[in-house]
């Protein structure tokens, strides 16, 4: 049912691209009919259609919302989403999103992450002579249940990449052993990367410390902004790269400089991409990443205040970004609907 009617709105965005907006969209559009239906259309129209420019995700401020990349029906585009993360060097903000979906009565609140959740734990750390052995526990979660999953771990410190893959049990529990040599120090960044099922994967990242006290913190040496499959980088002060890597369930690879940005494989095997990059500052040996899509994401107007949280309308759609699943949640507000 839901399938038909994607494949539905689709012809409808399509005859509007040629006609304008489509009689049968437009009273959801323009405020005349009201209730959850409403919000449904709306968001599909801004996950069916491409926006205009219909390639703003790799630049420039789109004039009209839409998310679709111009395939299948909920296919997004993975600039566009990752230009949704208010982390990234040239994200759009709640401002310019509500101007270009130009409906002045509907407050939105958009986000964008995996289908199920993978969350890693440093255990235990021990020295054995001349190295390290980390011991780290993972748990896959769908919803408050288990879910047994496979994960490709990897660790990145210093110019140094180490890997692993363990499975998760029924009870969604997980163990993975890493053993590092002492010669390197600095932050060291535990990836996970957990797939399901074809095309429903996830990730997490937990950087810890070798041979130094505590971690970088994050974005203190560096900021990392994947876009059109290239990795800018902004180093701060004296920070200075060793080595930069991008990590998938099942691969990973060095990335090729390109000045002082990098370019990002385009992967066939579906799901999120996390990317690594160390360097040194001085004596701080520090580690920063990013993912790509950069999910998960949550932009859009406030409604977490007790008098407007009753008002909220949710709606959720499963989406494909370049292969991989992940869930799609729109909250919406429109005061004319209550005042």
């Amino acid at each position: 049912m839901d399938f038909t009617l994607a494949a539905i709105a689709m012809i409808v965005v399509a005859l509007g691209a040629v006609f304008g907006v489509s009689i049968v969209v437009a009273p959801y559009l323009d405020g005349n009919v009201h209730g959850v239906e409403r919000y449904q259309q709306i968001g599909r129209y801004i996950l069916l259609s491409r926006g205009k420019p219909s390639g703003w995700g790799t630049g420039g401020t789109p004039t009209e919302l839409g998310l679709a990349a111009g395939g299948n029906p909920y296919e997004l585009g993975i600039d566009k989403v990752t230009r949704l993360n208010p982390d990234h060097s040239q994200s759009l903000n709640y401002s310019t999103l509500w101007q270009a979906l130009g409906i002045d009565d509907v407050s939105f609140r958009i986000s964008v992450e995996p289908l199920f959740n993978l969350t890693l734990t440093l255990a235990t750390s021990q020295v054995q002579g001349s190295d390290t052995v980390y011991d780290f526990t993972a748990t896959t979660v769908r919803d408050g249940y288990p879910l047994p999953c496979q994960v490709s771990y990897y660790v990145a410190v210093g110019n140094s990449t180490y890997s692993s893959s363990e499975p998760t049990t029924l009870d969604g529990s997980g163990t993975v052993q890493f053993t590092l040599p002492n010669s390197l120090n600095g932050t060291a960044i535990l990836i996970g990367i957990a797939r399901a099922e074809s095309s429903i994967t996830s990730f997490d990242v937990l950087p810890f410390a070798h041979n130094i006290s505590q971690p970088s913190q994050p974005g203190a040496f560096a900021s990392l902004s994947p876009l059109d499959y290239t990795l800018g980088v902004s180093l701060t002060g004296g920070a200075s790269a060793w080595n930069a890597a991008v990590f998938s369930y099942e691969y990973s690879f060095n990335l090729t400089a390109s000045g002082s940005d990098y370019i990002i494989p385009r992967l066939l095997a579906g799901g999120p991409m996390v990317i690594a990059l160390t360097g040194i500052n001085g004596t701080d040996r520090w580690g920063e990443w990013v993912a790509y899509p950069q999910v998960p994401l949550d932009v859009g107007g406030d409604m977490d205040d007790d008098y407007v949280v009753s008002d909220v309308r949710i709606v959720e759609y499963i989406v494909e970004i370049e292969g991989g699943l992940y869930r799609c949640r729109m909250k919406f507000r429109s005061p004319a609907e209550y005042d």
